[in-house]
């Protein structure tokens, strides 16, 4: 959500087959593909149980995650036809991650993970997609006060590399790893509206405020690093399309281009975002310079702001304002963003209740069921070598105890276990058409639980 000073504006079970690689969309096209599938985002903010510390436990409070909590809100998700939500991780920083007293990332505590893998399965097993949210615009305010002394004050994990470094390297990266062949985790959100920590680009007022390029430093190096150690998206929760278009006049700039991003990460390549995320409240709604996703005359499409990827609706108000919630639910669709996320299930901050969301939710999964629901294919299972598993659902891939049968068109396989390790890739040979068998390891067989084709 936007700071406080803006409101006033504003009137484990068993998982499915693995996730193949990250497609993209054309921009103005109304879908992002994912999964081998062309899908609509039809999700809602959480966007926290307890802000920042759903996973890990507090210095002072201790272990605050409630499985029953999500347990529930993943069931009225799937019940209201809701297949992707935003949830916010570190926030403020106030629980995870784990400092030192020179504001160095050490690493996670040991029940971090743990959480955070209990939240994705549920969300699985109620075939919901999850967008974790690392951190928000609230890490360089001062939060101290009530959130204890990790609370918020990191403006220096943003101005120093060394710092995003030692996040990257000893909170991020096991992060990453550890969820990076997790069926539904849909992308990573680097930051939440970082404009309001920003000092000149005409935002800021989110405490110890940093420069444009520092903030475009920290998310490509988080990009880059996720780019590296997974195939999963990545996108920052821009606070305005006034900060997220290159058509200057409304819009400032586009703080989140790919050469933008990379002029500040020494050209890194893999330093770019997979498609753009704005928000909209009502503040930003005038005629003639709104930063406005749902105007329909002229329509304020992607291609009207000059945007070169798919862009997600990220926040809007879960209330009626100049917009009902149908309206603006009808007019992301219509203007060819690839999907809406209203504000929330439990902020409980005046800016939209899930009860005020969720049936215009439901109308629209119930229009769109082909492009909305989310489903994934056949487990595999080789914990029982004598049987053979089809796993896919359109090619006949069959393992036994020690082969895997390729049909022709599938190029290769990696096998993974339970915790997303991967257990060996098997390449078609070069030249070699038609059906072909390769051998597998036995040792390999006992642990397989996940694999995906291409």
């Amino acid at each position: 959500m936007c700071p406080r000073l803006f409101k006033n504006f504003v009137p484990f079970i068993a998982l499915s087959l693995l996730f193949l690689s990250t497609l993209i969309t054309p921009a103005n096209s109304a879908t992002i593909t994912y999964n081998g599938k062309a899908c609509y985002i039809n999700g809602v903010n959480v966007p926290w149980n307890q802000f920042g510390s759903d996973a890990g436990s507090h210095y002072q409070w201790g272990h605050l995650y409630n499985s029953a909590w999500f347990e529930t809100f993943f069931t009225q998700c799937q019940q209201y036809g809701v297949n992707c939500v935003r949830w916010w991780v570190h926030c403020d920083g106030r629980t995870s991650p784990v400092f030192n007293d020179s504001g160095y990332v050490t690493g996670l505590d040991t029940t971090f993970l743990t959480d955070f893998e209990d939240i994705l399965a549920r969300g699985q097993a109620h075939h919901v997609m999850v967008m974790p949210c690392l951190w928000s615009f609230d890490m360089t305010k001062d939060n101290t006060g009530g959130a204890g002394k990790y609370g918020g004050k990191h403006s220096d994990l943003i101005r120093s590399t060394l710092k995003t470094q030692s996040y990257i390297d000893n909170a991020l990266i096991p992060m990453v790893t550890r969820f990076a062949n997790t069926p539904n985790l849909f992308a990573w959100e680097i930051i939440n509206e970082p404009e309001w920590s920003v000092s000149d680009i005409g935002a800021g007022g989110a405490g110890d405020v940093v420069l444009k390029v520092e903030m475009q430093r920290f998310c490509g190096m988080i990009a880059a690093a996720i780019h590296t150690n997974s195939n999963k998206m990545v996108t920052v929760g821009s606070a305005a399309l006034k900060w997220c278009s290159p058509r200057v006049g409304p819009a400032v700039l586009n703080m989140w281009s790919d050469s933008a991003l990379k002029a500040a990460c020494n050209n890194n390549a893999k330093a770019i975002l997979d498609f753009y995320q704005v928000h909209y409240y009502d503040w930003m709604n005038n005629a003639d310079w709104g930063y406005d996703p749902f105007q329909l005359s002229p329509a304020k499409t992607p291609t009207w702001w000059q945007l070169d990827k798919p862009v997600l609706v990220g926040e809007c108000p879960g209330t009626n304002g100049i917009y009902s919630i149908a309206q603006m639910i009808a007019n992301c669709y219509a203007n060819g963003y690839c999907g809406i996320m209203p504000w929330s299930y439990n902020a409980n901050d005046g800016a939209g209740t899930w009860d005020g969301v969720k049936n215009q939710l439901k109308a629209f999964r119930d229009a769109h069921a082909d492009l909305v629901d989310y489903t994934t294919a056949t487990v595999v299972n080789m914990r029982d070598p004598r049987k053979e598993k089809v796993f896919t659902p359109s090619a006949q891939c069959v393992f036994s105890a020690s082969r895997i049968t390729l049909p022709e068109g599938t190029q290769h396989v990696d096998l993974f276990d339970i915790k997303g390790r991967l257990l060996g890739t098997y390449q078609r040979p070069d030249g070699i058409n038609g059906s072909i068998q390769m051998a597998i390891p036995k040792q390999i067989t006992k642990t397989i639980i996940f694999a995906k084709y291409k």
